[in-house]
């Protein structure tokens, strides 16, 4: 445990930071939690956006390709089987065009930019 761990910060004035995250499906639209492959996570600092990040479902060493044959069973067992990983943006947008337009092209550079 740190020297101020419990220390009171309420004094300081800081800026109440919220948490904005937003998650996407096999078809890249926005959706709940439960089926998600892929999600942003915003924080704001007040009206000002701060950070972004982002993240893919990843496991067994890949990204989780909704549209391969064994996608079914993976979507079973989602939750334990698979993590969030957090990706570059360049990673993400090759990864969403590929859940909209199903080209593999953009799978690959989806993979090839996450494993440099």
């Amino acid at each position: 445990m740190g020297r101020h761990e419990n220390e009171d910060v309420s004094e300081l004035n800081l800026p109440q930071q919220n948490t904005r995250v937003c998650f996407f499906t096999a078809k890249g639209k926005q959706a709940n939690q439960n089926n998600a492959l892929a999600k942003t996570v915003e924080t704001l600092n007040g009206d000002d956006l701060f950070s972004k990040q982002f993240f893919i479902m990843y496991g067994r060493g890949e990204i989780i390709d909704p549209y391969s044959i064994d996608f079914g069973y993976s979507q079973k067992k989602l939750s334990s089987m698979y993590k969030y990983k957090k990706v570059s943006e360049k990673a993400f947008t090759q990864y969403q065009k590929y859940l909209e337009t199903k080209n593999r092209l953009y799978f690959t550079k989806a993979r090839r930019l996450i494993m440099e």
